[in-house]
């Protein structure tokens, strides 16, 4: 199925990538805020100071936004993580010294923005982009150089711009080959019309579970293109949970972007509650500096040790199902590095045992081998061996993924213990302030919940247990969009194939095939 923007499996290099215009400049240091080129974003700078342009200049902006996204009824493309409406436009606020830290917060000539702060210098793992400090191993506007980007089915792993896991390079676009209609099964394999392409194969129906959208056989109730209905795609950090687009677990939509309000700045503890200049966030609530143990990262408490988005350093991010382990980004779970992708080898017909060994157009990949059928209690979905009674992403039946954070058992998708069911979502009671001891119990602004009871923030290390991205480590450690297609993808809200791979977005689960 076609799903949204997870991890590759072949990195493509950015030859494949698009060059940006020529008028935005190559970086050698920090750029003017002053520089009257267009940047990457579209932005121009002026010479005003911070002191000039950064106070409460952005709350008009923010109301104008909010109010623009209750006109539509939030409908209108979300922001993706890190970045903010800022009249009417999506911002990277970590980056853009336009709007560094907030929208309209200009840095002053010479200074660059780096994690939400204008600085001297970017620091430590990020390079200075017409001013904007970026991570290049992993932002696909500025991949491997400042001026190339990725195209947009194409995603940036260790500095290559690559085709999305589940897709592959096809005539100069990414194709998912297990439910494209003119890739199906292999690249320019074009089913006849009426015939659907389901798990890889030319047929007269779409399998269960599995709808037809234009020929292209999904599951609607997982898909972040196709969600609840063909056509409606998910957008900015939202995942396709249950048949519709949702925050990931602990995050809340606040001016067009999906917030974690435990550690944002500019939403601590609720949409909209601003933590006055020089303070931080940590655990929803505003205070002087970091618990111990972790790093004020654009003024939100994060674990560089852990955290996927801040690996190592502020603004590090892994990607290609990488997660980060002791500040450094790895593949977890016996999984292999194939192209800068986490990929299991022992299913993947495009890795069969080894990176870059593809099984041909009738075998299949199981247990590390190219053969021509599965074993008995593994089914062929796609090429890959699984078994559908366990596997999260061809639970019951091929391409039919489990969301929300459930896990497949018996062939159908629950909560993994220890883990309760609040609507669509799987959360930890003990410690999901927004559903503390029971579901739907929300602690409050400043208030964080600990075994299942709500306390005040500023007696604990809010920093612990908790990423960037808003998962709960450990008890909650499966994230909210654990989706992944049938061909051996990863949907965009993270999670694990057949395959084992998992996505570069949210890599907070690591589940080998």
């Amino acid at each position: 199925m076609l799903l949204l923007a997870p991890p590759a499996i072949y990195a493509s290099g950015c030859g494949g990538g698009d060059e940006l215009p020529d008028d935005v400049p190559v970086d050698g240091g920090a750029d003017t805020a002053s520089d009257e080129t267009a940047r990457e974003d579209g932005s121009i700078g002026d010479d005003r100071s911070e002191a000039e342009t950064s106070g409460d200049g952005g709350a008009a902006g923010d109301a104008a936004d909010d109010a623009l996204l209750d006109a539509d009824g939030g409908a209108s493309a979300l922001c993706s993580a890190g970045e903010k409406l800022c009249s009417g436009s999506c911002r990277d606020i970590l980056s853009d010294p336009a709007n560094c830290g907030d929208c309209g917060a200009v840095c002053a000539a010479g200074k660059v923005c780096s994690s939400g702060a204008c600085a001297d210098t970017c620091s430590t793992g990020l390079t200075s982009c017409s001013g904007a400090c970026v991570d290049t191993t992993s932002d696909p506007k500025h991949c491997g150089t400042c001026v190339t980007a990725c195209r947009t089915d194409q995603a940036c792993t260790t500095g290559g711009c690559a085709c999305p896991s589940g897709t592959f390079e096809c005539g100069g676009k990414c194709a998912d080959l297990s439910s494209d209609p003119a890739n199906c099964g292999s690249c320019t394999l074009t089913c006849a019309s009426p015939s659907v392409c389901s798990a890889g194969a030319c047929t007269s129906t779409c399998g269960t579970g599995l709808t037809s959208c234009s020929g292209s056989c999904v599951d609607v109730t997982s898909s972040n293109t196709n969600c609840g209905s063909c056509g409606t795609t998910c957008t900015g950090a939202q995942t396709c949970v249950s048949g519709a687009c949702a925050c990931p677990t602990g995050q809340a939509l606040c001016s067009g972007a999906c917030t974690d309000t435990r550690t944002d700045v500019n939403s601590c503890g609720g949409c909209g509650t601003k933590c006055a200049t020089g303070q931080v966030c940590s655990a929803g609530a505003c205070l002087s500096s970091c618990p111990t143990g972790t790093t004020s990262c654009g003024g939100s408490c994060v674990d560089t040790s852990k955290d996927p988005s801040n690996c190592g350093a502020c603004g590090v991010t892994c990607t290609g199902g990488k997660t980060c382990n002791a500040g450094a980004c790895t593949c977890a779970g016996g999984l292999s590095d194939c192209g800068g992708v986490c990929t299991d080898v022992k299913s993947d017909p495009k890795n069969c045992g080894s990176c870059r060994t593809t099984c041909t157009s009738t075998q299949v990949c199981s247990s590390n081998t190219c053969t021509t059928s599965c074993p008995t209690g593994t089914t062929n979905c796609a090429g890959s061996c699984v078994n559908l009674s366990s596997d999260s992403s061809n639970c019951g039946a091929c391409g039919v993924t489990c969301t929300g954070g459930k896990l497949c058992v018996g062939g159908g998708c629950g909560c993994p213990s220890g883990m309760t069911l609040c609507g669509t979502q799987c959360v930890a009671t003990s410690t999901d302030p927004n559903n503390c001891g029971t579901c739907g119990n929300a602690c409050g602004s400043g208030r964080i919940c600990v075994s299942v009871s709500c306390v005040a923030a500023g007696g604990v290390d809010g920093g612990v247990g908790i990423d960037a991205g808003g998962a709960v480590d450990a008890a909650a450690a499966v994230d909210a969009g654990a989706g992944v297609d049938a061909g051996g993808g990863v949907d965009a809200g993270g999670g694990v194939d057949a395959g084992g791979l998992v996505d570069a977005g949210r890599p907070d689960i690591g589940l080998a095939g």
